[in-house]
């Protein structure tokens, strides 16, 4: 069974995550994911939209019943991949658009800021970065994209204390594009506007400062992995991890 879905909207190219309950992110949607984002890379279409599909959450963060028993190698190769996802994801050669049409936390709040343009849906859903409640850090290149996206004060109140933000609260910190009503349904209105603008003006707009970024995410990554690995792996961690990935699988 596919975890995600493409669907072709007239130069624009919709996928939407289908991997279950909350839309968590395993081994399995991120390959399909990383593969799609490289197939998009050599041909790239007008316009990208990720959504939720008809997950009630965008997308709870990574699969913690599967990836809290990994050592250390094996969760170096699963982080690696989520990293090259959102690597190409900022260098994609076209305007790409994610919907948060519910809750997107840690591992999905995390690939939500590797698109340019948010489009969030009004209701009660939390958007944040859970990490330090498990006594795990947040990466680098996270903070680095989340100041980003916000502001480096906001990225770092939210990295430090794990404080989960509502939709209007996004709007006022800048994660937020669009606050909307239906965010899937504009998220695909907003990317069919990009792809109907003549020429590539929007696609090469997007791309002059996309490396630069890239590089500054890719270099926190790289500086801070290992410490990254030690907090996932320290006792007080894995022991959250476990309390939580048996929470998660009743």
């Amino acid at each position: 069974m596919t975890n995600l879905i493409r669907e072709d909207h007239d130069g624009v190219v919709r996928l939407s995550l289908a991997s279950g309950t909350g839309n968590p992110l395993t081994p399995e949607v991120l390959a399909e994911l990383r593969g799609a984002i490289a197939e998009l890379g050599e041909r790239p279409p007008r316009a990208l939209v990720l959504d939720g599909g008809a997950g009630k959450l965008f997308s709870g963060g990574f699969d913690v019943p599967t990836i809290a028993t990994y050592d250390r190698p094996a969760l170096s190769a699963f982080f690696g991949g989520f990293l090259t996802i959102v690597d190409r994801l900022l260098v994609l050669p076209c305007p790409t658009v994610v919907a948060i049409h519910g809750s997107a936390i840690a591992g999905g709040f995390i690939l939500s800021l590797a698109f340019d343009l948010r489009v969030v849906q009004r209701g009660p859903l939390k958007l944040g970065l859970s990490e330090v409640d498990l006594g795990i850090a947040v990466p680098a290149g996270t903070q680095v994209l989340l100041a980003e996206r916000t502001s480096p004060q906001a990225a770092r109140r939210l990295s430090l204390t794990g404080q989960y933000i509502d939709a209007e609260e996004a709007a006022r910190l800048g994660y937020c594009d669009r606050l909307v009503d239906d965010a899937r349904a504009e998220a695909l209105t907003l990317a069919r506007a990009l792809a109907d603008k003549p020429g590539d003006g929007a696609a090469v707009t997007r791309s002059f400062l996309a490396e630069e970024l890239r590089q500054r995410v890719a270099a926190a990554d790289a500086a801070f992995l290992e410490p990254f690995l030690d907090t996932w792996l320290s006792p007080p961690a894995q022991a959250c991890l476990r309390a939580l990935a048996a929470r998660l699988t009743r």
